[in-house]
């Protein structure tokens, strides 16, 4: 059967078959995906139409026909793909687990980890960003879930969690692993998993009978006590799938705005002159801390101003649970919804010079529709982990940026690259630097490179404006 143009379009470059699908037909569009007709929805108002009804008219959903959840096992129980009272009681828990004590472990994990990576990188030597920042997050996270650095007390744990989430993080991986009943080496991984679980069900169990002592407070540890406060067995494969979920959505969305961020302020050095001296004043060359988020604004309007241009997430799907309306029109019970943040946060109608990388925005009162930018969700479909995931971008990235400046190797091509199902949006096919002391001349990390995500010539001429200087006028 022949597939329709718009599904071969999408395939092939959905980006852009996105954008142009807004450009001719505006801000609600039936699609041809998978099969089935997919509402889009781009316009702000209608996407905060959308939001309104999560928990209501609109619940998750699969990608528009690849829908793995009734044999989907591979997630458990947990807050990400549960509904209704389910996902409200599983959502409470991990609110209340997310507490003061979790989070201020989860706060010094993320400077000690910080601070062992920046240990050892050395000048001259040349990276790729995104392995290196990848792992930096599964460390952070894995030394909070169980209290101490896995790798070493615990080789088998670690490996478990690794596998779980190249599992899910690899579509192909995902539903091979969904439907098939034998193992295909590096593809359907059943078995893997299989024992994977038991290996981390097994330390969860000692943490809770106290066989084994954490170094510090862990994310188990408090889970464990939330679940039995909720009212439910506190068994080790429950405490497993929370944490698991709780992982997988902070990397998600972490991983992708540190690598952004790392990237477009070597890309524009005048933001990156200014994130410096905002970071020399307040911190003075430590890397921050908790309490220093009121003295480091710049920094958060970094985060926003990458996840606005680079969404974790380039799009996602819902679906109709009862009649909606959205747009002036009424959607029936089981229409499919396709969000596209890559789409809204980078209107016209919203952001001036909307494909700009210009943190500044985000400090002057900028004012916009709610749907036009929401990068943590919203209500009850909100992010569970954005203060963790703020507090590791701010102690990564800004201990990055104080001690080193990261020089964009010449000559590379980056894309975004949304994968098959866009639930994760990084640099393709990767991000080489070469790491040189910070000495603030930012203007030396810009260099010609092609793509759609890469330094224009206009914009290296900028930087040449700013050579030797550390205090021009504020950019971004």
């Amino acid at each position: 059967m022949m597939l329709p143009r718009e599904q071969w379009a999408f395939l092939r470059r959905p980006l852009r078959s996105l954008e142009r699908a807004h450009r001719d037909y505006g801000d609600l569009v039936a699609l041809p995906l998978n099969g089935r007709r997919v509402i889009a929805v781009f316009g702000p108002d209608e996407v905060e139409a959308v939001h309104r009804a999560l928990g209501g008219g609109v619940e998750i959903a699969g990608a528009a026909g690849i829908e793995t959840r009734p044999r989907d096992d591979i997630q458990g129980r947990g807050p990400l793909n549960s509904t209704g009272k389910d996902h409200a009681r599983y959502r409470r828990i991990c609110h209340r687990a997310l507490g003061q004590d979790s989070l201020a472990s989860y706060a010094t994990v993320a400077i000690d980890e910080t601070q062992r990576l920046l240990d050892t990188w050395q000048p001259g030597t040349r990276l790729d960003l995104l392995p290196e920042i990848t792992a930096l997050t599964r460390r952070i996270f894995k030394t909070y879930m169980f209290g101490a650095d896995i790798a070493a007390v615990a080789p088998e744990v670690d490996a478990a969690v690794d596998t779980y989430i190249d599992v899910l993080e690899s579509t192909p991986q995902r539903i091979a692993t969904t439907y098939l009943s034998f193992p295909v080496p590096g593809l359907a991984r059943r078995a893997d998993l299989r024992a994977g679980r038991a290996a981390i069900d097994a330390r969860i169990a000692a943490i809770a009978g106290g066989r084994v002592q954490p170094t510090r407070y862990s994310l188990a540890q408090a889970m464990i006590a939330e679940i039995e406060n909720a009212g439910l067995p506190p068994e080790p494969a429950l405490v497993r799938d929370f944490v698991l979920q709780l992982h997988f959505a902070g990397l998600t969305s972490l991983a992708s705005a540190m690598v952004w961020a790392l990237l477009l302020l070597a890309l524009n050095p005048e933001p990156a002159r200014e994130l410096v001296d905002e970071l020399d004043g307040a911190v003075g060359g430590r890397i921050p801390r908790p309490e220093d988020a009121r003295r480091l604004p710049y920094l958060e309007a970094v985060l926003n101003e990458a996840m606005r241009l680079y969404p974790a997430a380039a799009w996602e799907f819902k679906g109709a649970i009862s009649p909606i309306e959205v747009g002036g029109h009424l959607l029936p019970v089981g229409t499919p919804l396709l969000l596209v943040p890559w789409v809204t946060q980078r209107s016209v109608r919203s952001f001036e010079e909307p494909l700009e990388f210009r943190p500044r925005r985000f400090l002057r009162g900028l004012t916009y529709a709610s749907g036009a930018f929401q990068p943590w969700g919203t209500g009850e479909r909100s992010c569970i982990g954005k203060s963790l995931a703020r507090h590791a971008f701010r102690s990564v990235v800004g201990g990055i940026v104080q001690r080193f400046r990261l020089d964009l190797v010449a000559g590379q091509r980056i894309e975004p690259n949304p994968g098959l199902l866009g639930n994760r949006l990084l640099p393709s096919p990767r991000v080489e630097v070469t790491v040189a002391v910070q000495d603030g001349e930012t203007w030396r990390s810009a260099v010609p490179t092609s793509g759609s995500v890469g330094a224009s010539a206009s914009g290296v001429r900028r930087a040449d404006r700013g050579k030797g200087s550390r205090s021009g006028p504020p950019g971004g």
